[in-house]
């Protein structure tokens, strides 16, 4: 079959953003392991700073939070714009927000994965409900444990520095990368077997 360039893509906004976000903790995780070894070099404030750019992009364009959906009100853009602000201020000026950042993207893991969780299993429209559904809806169950659980984790890695060697963060990360890419799929599956349900069927990342 052809490739369509102008085609239109089925890929929603979130799916597409939970791919990228997939993708950057997949390669990260692969590329920390010659870090480490100091084959490659690295600037902690500019990987910081681009995860909190690919979160503010999240909350400005879908009201998706760390802690959970929200109205695409007009604070939360704010928020948003401001997180990005101080996520670009970090790539481009290494060395002065170190603390700063690395301290937010600890407690939005940490805290958002907690959260997410909580509503995950808690919400009746959510676990309680894809439970009872068969295939890919019964597996959105799985991705979002999957993710909020590595989230939580890598939140305390975040905040607590040495609590794991760097071969170890490695690993998570390749975990929480494969974890999103899964979570995207199921997502864009729930999606093209029921168009009605966009909106009740996904999950934060």
């Amino acid at each position: 079959m052809p490739l369509k360039i102008n085609e239109e893509s089925d890929l929603s906004l979130e799916v597409v953003i939970l791919i990228v976000l997939g993708i950057f903790m997949l390669l990260f995780g692969i590329l920390l392991f010659s870090i480490h070894t100091g084959d490659l070099p690295y600037s902690p404030d500019s990987m910081y700073g681009l995860l909190l750019v690919l979160v503010s992009l999240q909350m400005i364009t879908m009201g998706k939070t760390p802690f959970g959906d929200l109205r695409r009100s007009r604070m939360v853009v704010i928020l948003g714009i401001c997180t990005a602000i101080l996520g670009m201020f970090a790539c481009f000026v290494p060395g002065l927000v170190t603390d700063i950042v690395r301290i937010l993207i600890g407690l939005l893991l940490f805290g958002g994965g907690n959260a997410l969780l909580f509503q995950l299993f808690v919400s009746e429209e959510k676990a309680k409900t894809w439970i009872n559904q068969p295939g890919t809806i019964r597996q959105l169950i799985l991705a979002c444990s999957l993710v909020y659980g590595m989230s939580v984790i890598l939140g305390l890695v975040t905040l607590l520095p040495g609590l794991v060697t760097n071969p170890q963060t490695s690993a998570l990360l390749i975990v929480y990368g494969i974890g999103f890419l899964y979570l995207s799929w199921c997502i864009q599956n729930v999606n093209r077997m029921y168009p009605a349900e966009k909106r009740t069927t996904g999950g934060s990342a």
